[in-house]
C-alpha cells in the first residue's frame, strides 16, 4: 500500500458472484450488475510447455503463444509508431484486415514497443457479463498512469462489439485525462461499424484514422512471404527439435508455391510452415495444395483425441491423475459446440454438453468428464477467469472446422462431415417462434457467417435455411453479427427483406450501421422490380431513415427530398390516398433539414406537414389523424423555437397538447406516453417563459404519465422519463421556497434526481449517448439536490463524477434571433397553455393544483365571454372537488351556480337557469345545516331569488313552495331571537 493516496477509498460489491474492481478507471455494467467489458493490464505471454505444444500443431498457430516472432509488416508497425507519437492528445485508429491477416500479432508487437517506451498498455475484453465467467483474481485492476509517457488501449474484435458498448468504453475516464497522450487501437475484420464509431468520437475531439492490413505481396514480389515462411518454419522446428532446430529447419522447404493468392494471409504462410514441419517430424508427405492445409491440421486434432482415448491413456493418467474418458466422436461434438459458444462458465458448459449428448442417446459419458477432458485438451486462455470450453484456435481454423463438420462439402477435402452437426447447430441456436436466443448467438452467427464466406455449402445448406425459418435470429444476434452476415453477397432478396422487417422501427445505435448496409443492398432491387412511384417513394424513405441512423445526413436529405417529390406527384393525382404519405415525408424532411441547421427550409416543410395533417383531420377526424397532427405540430414547434418564433411554437405545442389530451380522455391509457412527451416539451417552454408553477405542473404531469407503465410492470420509455425526472428536480431547485409552501420540495427533488441518475446509468446498453449527455445532466441536478438537502459530502462526490464524465460539451444547434411579439398577445398565448396544464393536473390532484387553476379559469372567464357558461361549470366542478380541502369552497360553489343561472337567464335559457339556481339553493341548505347562525339568512335570500325566477318562468307552484320555506326559516329565526 505504500505510495498510495491515503484518502482514496474503493467499495467493491459482488453481483451474481462477480466481484471486479478498477483503480483509476470506470466499470460499465449490464442491468444485472455484470460488466459489459473488463479492462486488463497488458501481460507478457507466459512461456508454453514445448511438449504440450507438440501434442497439437494448432496450438502453435495461436497468436496468444507467440511461437513465431513478429516478422515483416515493418511499414505497418512504423505507421502505428508514428500515429502513437503524433501531437494529438486523444487518437483512435481502426486497424482492419481479414481473419488471419496478422492484426493480433501486429498489435502485440506494437504493445510491446509501447511498454518498453514507458507507455501504460491496457486491453479491453468484451462480453464478461454475457457469456464469459468473471475474473477470480483477488486484486483490483490497477489502471493508474502515474509516470507513464502515455496510454495505449487495445480493443480486439472491435467489430464484434455492439456500438453502445464501444461507446461506453470510449467514454471511460481512463481515456480522458487532459495531460496524458492516449491512443485507442481497435482491431476489426470489417469497416461497417467504423463510421458510427467516428460519429460518437466527434464530441470528444479525438483524431480518428483507419489502417488497412492488406494481403501480403505476391507474384514476383513475394520475398516477404518467403521471409515470413522461414521465420515461422524455424520457430516451429525449434519447438520440435530444441537442440537441432536450425539444421532440422533447413530440411523443410515450402510444401507448395507461396506466390498464389491463397497465401496473402499471414496465417496461411504460418499454416504452410507448420504443416511442412509437422509432416517431416511424422515422416509424412505434406499436402501440396493450400486447400488441404486445413484438413491436415483438423485431422491432426482428431488423431490427438483418438490417441488420448486409446494408447496414450496410461501416460495421460500419469499426467492428470486419471484416465482419459471421452471418446473421439464425443470430443468432436464437444469441440463443435465450444466453437459455436466460445468460453463459458463451468455450469453452463455442463448444461451444453448434456443437451448435445441428448441428441446421441447411445453416448453415456458423464458431462463432467467430457468437460474436464475438453479443458485438458483446450485449456482456458486466461486461467484466472475460471472459464472452460475454450474454442479451437485460431479463429479461421475454427471457422473451417465448422464448415467441414457440417455436411455438404465435397469429398475432395478429405475430411469427414458429421451427420449429427445440423441437429447440434439447431439445438445451440434455438429458432422456434417463441424461443429466446441463446446468449452465444452473436458469436455463433458471426463465426457461421465468416465461415460461410469461404464455404458455399454452409451458406446454402445450413445458414440460409436456418435464417429463412427464423429471420429474427439475425437481429437477435446483434448488430455486429448481422454486419458479418451482410458481408455475404449471395443472400437472396426475400431473406434480406425478411431480416429488414425484423429490425427495430426506431433509430438504434447498435443496428443503424447494418441497417444501412442492408437497405443499400435492397434499394436497387426495390427500384428495379417495380415502376410504381409509390413503392419508389417508400424505398427512398427507408433509405433516408437508414442513412440518417448512420450519420450520413446529406445523403439522407437527398433521399428524403426524392420521396417528397414522388409523393407530391401522387398526392396531386390521388389526394385521398397519398396525402398522409406526403405529410409523413414532409415531417421527415423537416427533421432532416433541422439536423443540418437549415432552419428556414425545415420550418417550411414542418408547416406544410401540419397543414396537410390539419386538412385531413378536418375531413376525417379519426383518432389516428389527430394523433399524426399532434406529432407534426410537436416537430414543427421544435423548429419554430430554434427559428426564434417562440409564440408560434407555443401555440403549436398547445394545440398538440389539446389534441392528445382529447385522445387520452376518449381512450384512457392509449396515449399516455404521447401525452407525457407533450407535457415534457411544454414544461421546458413554460420555464423559459418564467411561468415556474405551470412549468413544474407540466413536468410533474410528464413524470406521472411516462412512469405509469412502471407501476403496471410494462416496458417504459426510459429516455423521456429520465429527462422529465431531471427537469422536475431542476425546476424544484429553481423555484423560491415561498412558491412551494407546504411541500417537502428538497426530498421531492432528491428522489427525482436520484431516480433519473439510476435510469441513465442503465440506459447505455440501449443508447450510446446518455453517458455524456443525459447522465451528466442528471448528475449535475442530483449534486445540486444533495447540496440543497444539506448532504454536502455526497454532493461533492457526485460533482467529482460529473467532472470526470463531462470531458466535452454537447454541441448545440444553431438558433435564429428571437422574434419580438406584442406583450399582451404573448401573455395570452402563455396563459392558454398554462391553463391547459393546470386543468390536467387539477383533474388528477385537485388539492395540489386546484388553487393554481382557479385564478386562471377566472382570468379566462374575464377574457372570453362566449365561453362563460362552460368556464363557470368548470369552476363549479373544481369547487365541488375541493370542498374536502377547504370549507369556503362550498360557499363559492353556491355563488358559482348563481352565476351560471344568471348567464343562462340572460340568454333566455330559463329552465337551464332555474336548474342552476336550484343547485345553488341545495348547496346553501347544506351550509345552513352546518352553521345556521352564519348561513340561514343567506339561504332565505336564495330561496326568494329562486322563487322569483320560477314565477317568471311560469312555475308558480314551485315558487309558492320556495317562498313558504323561506318564511318558515325566517319565522323560526324570529322565534329563536325572541326566546333569547
Amino acid at each position: 500500500m505504500s505510495g498510495r493516496d491515503p484518502s482514496a477509498r474503493q467499495h467493491v460489491s459482488a453481483e451474481g458472484g462477480f466481484a471486479y474492481a478498477v483503480v483509476d478507471g470506470d466499470i460499465h455494467v449490464y442491468v444485472d450488475g455484470l460488466p459489459v467489458y473488463v479492462l486488463e493490464n497488458w501481460r507478457a505471454v507466459p512461456e508454453a510447455d514445448p511438449e504440450w505444444l507438440r501434442e497439437l500443431p494448432s496450438r502453435m498457430l495461436s497468436a496468444r503463444h507467440e511461437i513465431v516472432p513478429f516478422t515483416g509488416r515493418a511499414e505497418e508497425l512504423a505507421d502505428l509508431r508514428a500515429w502513437r507519437d503524433s501531437a494529438r492528445r486523444l487518437a483512435v485508429r481502426w486497424l482492419q484486415g481479414p481473419g488471419g491477416q496478422g492484426k493480433s500479432r501486429l498489435a502485440a508487437a506494437f504493445a510491446r514497443e509501447a511498454l518498453a517506451d514507458g507507455w501504460k498498455v491496457v486491453r479491453a475484453v468484451h462480453g464478461i457479463g454475457n457469456v464469459l465467467a468473471p475474473p477470480t483474481a483477488d486484486e483490483s485492476v490497477d489502471l493508474r498512469t502515474d509516470g507513464a509517457t502515455g496510454l495505449l488501449l487495445v480493443v480486439d474484435y472491435a467489430d464484434h462489439w455492439p456500438l453502445p458498448h464501444l461507446t461506453w468504453l470510449l467514454s471511460n475516464r481512463l481515456l480522458h485525462r487532459p495531460a496524458l497522450p492516449t491512443r485507442v487501437l481497435m482491431l476489426a475484420r470489417s469497416s461497417d461499424m467504423w463510421p458510427a464509431v467516428q460519429a460518437t468520437l466527434s464530441d470528444v475531439q479525438a483524431a480518428t484514422s483507419t489502417q488497412l492490413l492488406g494481403p501480403l505481396p505476391g507474384g514476383y514480389g513475394s520475398e516477404l512471404r518467403a521471409e515470413m515462411f522461414r521465420a515461422a518454419r524455424d520457430a516451429f522446428a525449434a519447438v520440435h527439435e530444441p537442440e537441432h532446430g536450425p539444421a532440422f529447419a533447413a530440411r523443410v522447404p515450402p510444401p507448395m508455391p507461396l506466390e498464389d493468392d491463397d497465401f496473402g494471409l499471414t496465417l496461411s504462410i504460418h499454416m504452410a510452415a507448420l504443416v511442412a514441419v509437422d509432416a517431416l517430424v511424422r515422416d509424412e508427405v505434406p499436402p501440396t495444395e493450400a486447400a488441404f492445409l486445413v484438413t491436415y491440421l483438423l485431422n491432426r486434432e482428431r488423431a490427438h483425441w483418438t490417441r488420448l482415448h486409446t494408447q496414450d491413456a496410461g501416460r495421460r493418467s500419469a499426467a492428470v491423475g486419471r484416465v482419459w474418458a471421452t471418446a473421439p466422436e464425443v470430443m468432436n461434438r464437444t469441440v463443435f459446440a465450444a466453437t459455436l459458444t466460445g468460453p463459458l462458465p463451468s455450469q453452463t458448459a455442463l448444461d451444453v454438453v448434456s443437451r448435445v449428448a441428448a441428441n446421441a442417446p447411445a453416448v453415456t459419458h458423464p458431462a463432467e468428464r467430457t468437460v474436464a477432458d475438453h479443458t485438458i485438451c483446450y485449456p482456458p486462455a486466461d486461467a484466472h477467469r475460471g472459464t472452460v470450453f475454450e474454442p479451437l484456435l485460431p479463429d479461421r481454423l475454427a471457422e473451417d472446422f465448422l464448415a467441414l463438420t457440417l455436411p455438404g462439402h465435397t469429398a475432395e477435402t478429405a475430411y469427414p462431415s458429421a451427420p449429427w452437426a445440423p441437429a447440434v447447430l439447431g439445438m445451440l441456436l434455438p429458432h422456434g417462434l417463441h424461443e429466446r436466443p441463446a446468449p452465444w448467438a452473436p458469436r455463433a452467427l458471426t463465426f457461421l457467417a465468416a465461415s460461410a464466406a469461404r464455404w458455399p455449402h454452409l451458406r446454402r445448406g445450413h445458414l440460409y435455411p436456418l435464417l429463412r425459418q427464423a429471420p429474427w435470429l439475425a437481429v437477435a444476434a446483434g448488430g455486429p453479427a448481422l454486419s458479418t452476415l451482410l458481408a455475404l453477397d449471395d443472400i437472396e432478396t426475400e431473406l434480406l427483406e425478411d431480416i429488414e422487417a425484423k429490425l427495430p422501427k426506431h433509430e438504434s445505435a447498435e443496428f443503424d450501421p447494418p441497417r444501412t448496409v442492408l437497405v443499400e443492398r435492397l434499394f436497387p432491387q426495390w427500384m428495379a422490380t417495380s415502376d410504381d412511384p409509390d413503392r419508389h417513394a417508400a424505398a427512398y424513405e427507408s433509405l433516408a431513415f437508414a442513412l440518417t441512423g448512420s450519420g450520413r445526413l446529406l445523403e439522407a436529405l437527398a433521399a428524403t427530398e426524392k420521396a417528397v417529390a414522388l409523393y407530391e406527384t401522387l398526392a396531386a393525382r390521388h389526394p385521398e390516398v397519398f396525402t398522409p404519405d406526403l405529410a409523413r415525408a414532409l415531417r421527415n424532411l423537416c427533421a432532416s433539414l433541422n439536423q443540418l441547421d437549415r432552419l428556414p427550409e425545415a420550418e417550411e416543410a414542418g408547416r406544410r406537414a401540419v397543414e396537410l395533417r390539419r386538412r385531413r383531420t378536418r375531413i376525417h377526424h379519426p383518432d389516428d389523424q389527430r394523433y399524426w397532427l399532434s406529432g407534426a405540430l410537436a416537430d414543427h414547434a421544435a423548429v419554430l423555437r430554434q427559428c426564434g418564433r417562440d409564440m408560434e411554437a407555443l401555440r403549436a405545442q398547445t394545440e398538440a397538447l389539446e389534441l392528445v389530451t382529447e385522445l387520452n380522455r376518449e381512450h384512457p391509457g392509449a396515449y399516455e406516453d404521447t401525452l407525457g412527451l407533450q407535457f415534457l416539451n411544454v414544461g421546458v417552454t413554460l420555464m423559459a417563459a418564467l411561468r415556474e408553477p405551470a412549468a413544474l405542473a407540466a413536468t410533474h404531469a410528464a413524470v406521472l404519465l411516462l412512469d405509469r407503465k412502471t407501476r403496471k410492470g410494462l416496458p417504459v420509455r426510459e429516455g423521456p422519463l429520465s429527462t422529465a425526472l431531471t427537469n422536475l428536480a431542476r425546476f424544484l431547485l429553481r423555484m423560491s421556497p415561498e412558491m412551494l409552501s407546504g411541500v417537502d420540495w428538497r426530498r421531492w427533488a432528491l428522489g427525482a434526481s436520484a431516480r433519473a441518475v439510476d435510469i441513465n446509468r442503465r440506459r447505455a446498453e440501449a443508447n450510446p449517448f446518455p453517458l455524456t449527455d443525459d447522465l451528466v445532466q442528471s448528475l449535475r441536478v442530483h449534486a445540486a439536490a444533495l447540496e440543497a438537502a444539506g448532504r454536502h459530502a455526497a454532493a461533492r462526490t457526485v460533482q467529482d463524477e460529473v467532472d470526470q464524465l463531462a470531458y466535452a460539451p454537447s454541441a448545440s444547434s444553431r438558433h435564429l434571433p428571437h422574434v419580438e411579439y406584442d406583450r399582451q398577445e404573448w401573455e395570452e398565448v402563455v396563459d392558454a397553455v398554462e391553463l391547459a396544464v393546470f386543468r390536467h393536473m387539477a383533474r388528477h390532484d385537485a388539492r395540489g393544483y386546484g388553487a393554481h387553476l382557479l385564478p386562471r379559469l377566472e382570468a379566462a372567464l374575464r377574457r372570453d365571454g362566449a365561453a362563460e357558461v362552460p368556464l363557470l361549470e368548470e369552476i363549479a366542478d373544481l369547487h365541488r372537488r375541493m370542498i374536502p380541502y377547504g370549507k369556503g369552497h362550498r360557499y363559492l360553489l353556491s355563488n358559482t351556480y348563481v352565476l351560471i343561472g344568471l348567464a343562462h337567464w340572460r340568454a333566455d335559457r330559463r329552465m337551464e337557469a332555474i336548474g342552476a339556481f336550484e343547485r345553488a339553493v341545495e348547496v346553501d341548505r347544506q351550509l345552513a345545516e352546518s352553521d345556521p347562525g352564519r348561513y340561514r339568512d343567506h339561504l332565505i335570500d336564495r330561496l326568494y331569488m329562486l322563487a322569483a325566477r320560477q314565477k317568471a318562468a311560469g312555475l308558480r307552484r314551485e315558487a309558492r313552495a320556495g317562498r313558504r320555506e323561506a318564511r318558515r326559516l325566517r319565522w323560526g329565526l324570529r322565534r329563536r331571537t325572541a326566546v333569547l
